[in-house]
């Protein structure tokens, strides 16, 4: 419908004025949007627009940032936290992902304080305060989560990828012509470190591990109990 709207201003512009230009930002090229909204006998990559720009800005937060951010909040709180500890605590769980950036501070300033068994608010902003803001994140159906679960069933060759790297230690040379790795690298799940692909940060990392343990675990249990039952359905 966007695009349909830009077409209409575009074709009226002697008429109506009309916008001068239109950035689109986001994690899929707009050669690809294209074939999600086309019909299957239309797909073709050639595009009217103008060629996608390679976004290299880097939109995580870098642990300097996180600290500006603390001062701010601690000069309104005095919560007397170590400012760049929790920075660099924080950002080691993150790698700087805005979104869970915000969402360990928003628990600690929330909830953890007033719902765990701490002290004061300067024991919330320590090591022990952010893990629980950490489990609080894990435990819950998130809209992050919810996508990368999506996405981990829409393309079995990227899950199949990150089950090899986080259940059994492979080492996967970060190759951007493979499938698997352009989509990992592209939804933001991996980064190249060097020269491998390893998950953007600890608690995506956390979050996958315990996605496909449980699709394992609860796996091998229907398997074994379809072969404990075998003899009841089937003939000998």
């Amino acid at each position: 419908d966007f695009l349909s709207l830009l077409r209409r201003y575009y074709l009226n512009r002697e008429k109506l004025p009309a916008f001068h230009s239109v950035i689109m930002a986001g994690v899929y090229d707009i050669k690809n949007l294209k074939l999600k909204i086309r019909p299957e006998t239309e797909h073709r990559y050639n595009s009217p627009w103008n060629i996608a720009a390679r976004f290299t800005v880097d939109m995580n937060f870098s642990p300097e940032e996180i600290a500006d951010m603390l001062r701010e909040y601690e000069t309104d709180h005095k919560t007397g936290m170590n400012v760049t500890g929790t920075a660099d605590l924080i950002y080691n769980y993150t790698s700087g992902h805005p979104y869970l950036v915000l969402a360990i501070c928003k628990r600690l300033d929330e909830e953890i304080f007033e719902n765990k068994d701490f002290a004061d608010a300067a024991e919330t902003w320590t090591v022990r305060g952010i893990g629980e803001a950490v489990r609080c994140i894990l435990d819950e159906r998130i809209p992050l989560f919810d996508s990368m679960m999506r996405h981990l069933e829409e393309y079995p060759k990227m899950k199949d990828m990150l089950r090899l790297i986080l259940f059994q230690g492979r080492r996967v040379s970060y190759n951007p012509d493979h499938p698997a790795i352009n989509l990992a690298a592209m939804f933001g799940y991996v980064v190249r470190r060097d020269g491998c692909v390893q998950v953007a940060n600890r608690i995506y990392e956390m979050r996958l591990y315990q996605s496909l343990l449980s699709e394992e675990e609860l796996t091998n249990a229907i398997g074994n109990e379809a072969e404990r039952d075998r003899s009841f359905f089937c003939c000998t």
